[in-house]
Formats: C-alpha cells, sequence, structure tokens
C-alpha cells in the first residue's frame, strides 16, 4: 500500500512500526493510533477501555496448532471424537501426558480448548511451560508428548512433525483484530476509516491474485520486515493460508456483522483470562470496544489494486 501510494490517495500518510509482541504493542500505545496485534494482549490488558477494536486484522485460526511426532499414538483413528471429526483419537490416550507450551495466553487457551474437546482438563496433563524456540528444540530431543505453538512453525514441519489439531478444529478462533486509540478514533473518524479501505484494498489484492504473482513481494516482505529468507514452499504454504484469512476478513469485516461475529471470541477470551473474576457489566464493558461503526463509514466499493 505504501509503495502503491494508496495512502496518499486516501488522504493518509502511514507510517509503519514494529513491535516484537502485541504486549509490548500495548505497553508502547503513546507510538501509534491504529495497531493490529492478538485479541488477546488488548482484552487482557490492563487499560483496555483506553482501545477500540475497528476490524479484524486476519484470522490465526490455521496457524495455531498442536504438533506432534508422525509415530505419536495420539495422532490414532481420525473422527473418533463426536462433534469434532478433524481431531484425532479418545481422550484415554491424553491423560498424563506432557505438553509443551509456551507460557504465552495463546498457546494455553488452544491447550485449553483441545483438552476440553475430549472432556479434559489441564488437570489430567502434565504442562512443560517452555518458551517457544527452547520449547521446540526440547521437543526435537525427545521430551514431551505433543506441543502447543501459536503460530505455526515451520521449523515442526521440517523436522517432520505433525499437526494433531489447529485453533480452528477445536472452535477456538484465534484474530489478529485492527484497533485504534479510542480518543483519537473519536476526534478522527474519517481517517479511520480510510485506513480500512486502504487495508480492504489490500485484502482485495491478496483475495484475488495469483500464488505466483504474489511470491515475489511475499519474500521480498519477510526479508525485510521479519529477517526471514522463505523457501518457496514455505511461500505457497504461507500465501495460501492468508488467503483463507483474506477470504474471512471480507466476510468478517461486513460492516453490520463485524460486532456480532467477533463478540463471541472476546466472551471467550475474557472468560477464558478472568474466569468469574469479571462481572457481567464488566464483561459488557469489554465486549462493547468492538465496533462496526468505522466500517460503516468506509466509501464503497473499495477500489482494484492493480
Amino acid at each position: 500500500a505504501k509503495q502503491k501510494g494508496w495512502d496518499k490517495q486516501e488522504g493518509l500518510d502511514i507510517v509503519l512500526n514494529r513491535f516484537d509482541s502485541g504486549k509490548d504493542l500495548i505497553g508502547n500505545a503513546d507510538k501509534w493510533v491504529i495497531g493490529a496485534c492478538g485479541a488477546f494482549p488488548i482484552l487482557t490488558s490492563p487499560y483496555p477501555e483506553q482501545f477500540t477494536i475497528i476490524g479484524v486484522g486476519n484470522d490465526e485460526s490455521l496457524a495455531n496448532a498442536v504438533m506432534v511426532r508422525p509415530d505419536s499414538p495420539l495422532l490414532n483413528t481420525k473422527g473418533a471424537n463426536k462433534g469434532y471429526p478433524n481431531l484425532y483419537g479418545k481422550a484415554e490416550r491424553r491423560k498424563g501426558k506432557t505438553i509443551i507450551c509456551p507460557a504465552l495466553v495463546i498457546g494455553q487457551y488452544l491447550l485449553t480448548k483441545w483438552l476440553a474437546a475430549y472432556g479434559l482438563t489441564t488437570e489430567d496433563v502434565r504442562i512443560q511451560n517452555t518458551d517457544a524456540v527452547p520449547g521446540l528444540q526440547a521437543f526435537f530431543e525427545g521430551e514431551g508428548d505433543a506441543r502447543a505453538v501459536g503460530p505455526h512453525s515451520y521449523t515442526g514441519d521440517e523436522h517432520g512433525l505433525k499437526v494433531a489439531a489447529t485453533s480452528r478444529s477445536v472452535n477456538a478462533p484465534q484474530s489478529v483484530l485492527l484497533m485504534a486509540d479510542k480518543d483519537f478514533a473519536a476526534a478522527h473518524p474519517s481517517q479511520v476509516a480510510s485506513f480500512l479501505r486502504v487495508y480492504l484494498r489490500a485484502v482485495r489484492m491478496m483475495r484475488e491474485e495469483s500464488v505466483a504473482t504474489l511470491a515475489e513481494d511475499y519474500k521480498t516482505f519477510f526479508k525485510e520486515w521479519a529477517g526471514k529468507t522463505m523457501s518457496d514452499a514455505e511461500v505457497i504454504k504461507d500465501i495460501t493460508i492468508t488467503r483463507s484469512s483474506c477470504l474471512r476478513i471480507s466476510s468478517g469485516c461486513q460492516r453490520r456483522t463485524f460486532p456480532e461475529r467477533h463478540a463471541g471470541l472476546a466472551r471467550s477470551i475474557i472468560r477464558f483470562h478472568a474466569g468469574d473474576a469479571y462481572s457481567q457489566d464488566k464483561t459488557e464493558e469489554l465486549l462493547g470496544l468492538v465496533t462496526g461503526a468505522f466500517l460503516e463509514k468506509v466509501e464503497r466499493p473499495i477500489p482494484e489494486y492493480r
């Protein structure tokens, strides 16, 4: 969008700032007015009421996964668990297992939902909280029976690990959300709507353009932005996942249905994080952060990207 001048066409001059994590982004809220990060850091931050959630950035439900070794008994019998046709195995094979999981809310959430699909809780397994990189290395060296990771690791693929479950397969959707500083959004609603128009224009490009056409720009972006050199196979896989996400963004960013679609996600996260600690009024206040008001102001149709 910057290279093509789409922001200038909308009367904006977007400056991109990178933060190492959602928590870091939230902690530096004075350095930006529109941000994108996982739903968890927003809703579980000390002062979530300073933000307003204006749209969905992507759907990471396929990227958050429970991974196992290829010979794992946890991969037996797909579809045996009624209500979860894409899961493997039965509850008794999970009891007492050691699960390596980063001490991050997103991984814990996936793990909890995965176990709940079998009628189990975290008390039925042994959880080894290890950060992402050392946890993956420990798993390669034979520790643990499964690993909960978010987002999905291509390094695991390279070592032959298999996906036993994703957030989508256990009905635990996880999204990166677009948000704005509440005071800025209230003072400059047209600028927020213009930003969303630029974003949805890029979504349209990702949805409609071929993988081959996107591949080289995609490689360049990852090298310059994330310092990662991606193989052709990784690029194809990542774009495929991203295109699936873009289809869901297109439907998820419908002006009138956005709050309804994402209130359920927000409620699930709030319950997981706070349990019964939050009053109904506090919960409703947090749910009220999700608004379709700025999507309503986006000028339609979304422009061509060519």
